[in-house]
């Protein structure tokens, strides 16, 4: 969960979710300091001294936004026989470093096959405006970014207009943080044969609105099979 703010852009805001065992699927919650992007190595797993995470347990990369996954893996060198004392850092199967940046609301997920329990630390600057990101292909990964908890109809499809996105388009839950996924629909009645004139809601499989409340840092996926092109627009959740 999320610690409090003193101000809605507070820098080195920590954002912690405890893992589960499997996937753990989380959000980007925050901007690097001066950019845009959230490094990699902002994101430490802390078994509280425990020595049940860190040297190789992979991290799997769902993104950028529904790119194939790709694994990097966690090192604490703390943990290492070598007895080396340079803290964690994200690398490659041969131990390199890498850079790899995630926008604020992009969903990551890590691998926890084993079920140890830690947390997930980020840091960064608050995001204190909408977050936008494009949608790609097949699953798009994303999240709440805000340390606020947001409502599922603080999340909008937005096509352009273009009529490819509305109408019983499908999101798929992957949370909270590695549960069992739950299908909800996005409906726009703007695109629906009767002509209802109601704007677009979340609902089930029998148009009925759901009640669903997204936590700072939770992920979820949206289903994306056809390849359409739009944007998925998560509204902040305070104002300055």
């Amino acid at each position: 969960m999320a610690d409090g703010v003193t101000s809605a852009n507070t820098v080195g805001f920590n954002g912690m979710a405890t893992a589960v065992a499997n996937y753990n699927y989380a959000a980007a919650q925050f901007f690097s300091v001066g950019y845009t992007t959230t490094d990699i190595n902002l994101i430490t797993l802390d078994d509280g001294g425990s020595g049940a995470v860190g040297w190789g347990d992979s991290m799997v990369i769902s993104g950028p936004l529904g790119n194939p996954a790709a694994n990097y893996l966690y090192y604490d060198k703390t943990m290492n026989p070598a007895g080396e004392a340079a803290g964690p850092f994200w690398g490659d199967d041969m131990m390199e470093p890498v850079v790899v940046s995630f926008d604020a609301a992009e969903g990551f997920a890590i691998d926890n096959p084993n079920g140890y329990e830690f947390s997930i630390v980020t840091c960064g600057e608050v995001p204190v405006t909408n977050a936008t990101l494009a949608a790609s292909d097949n699953y798009t990964y994303t999240g709440n970014p805000f340390p606020a908890s947001i409502d599922i109809n603080a999340i909008t499809l937005d096509d352009g207009n273009a009529g490819t996105v509305g109408w019983g388009d499908s999101m798929v839950i992957v949370g909270p943080l590695g549960n069992p996924e739950e299908n909800y629909l996005y409906y726009d009645k703007t695109m629906n044969p009767a002509g209802e004139a109601a704007g677009p809601f979340w609902g089930d499989a029998s148009m009925e609105p759901v009640d669903v409340t997204f936590l700072p840092g939770q992920a979820f996926a949206i289903d994306n099979p056809n390849g359409y092109e739009f944007d998925i627009k998560i509204a902040c959740p305070y104002t300055l």
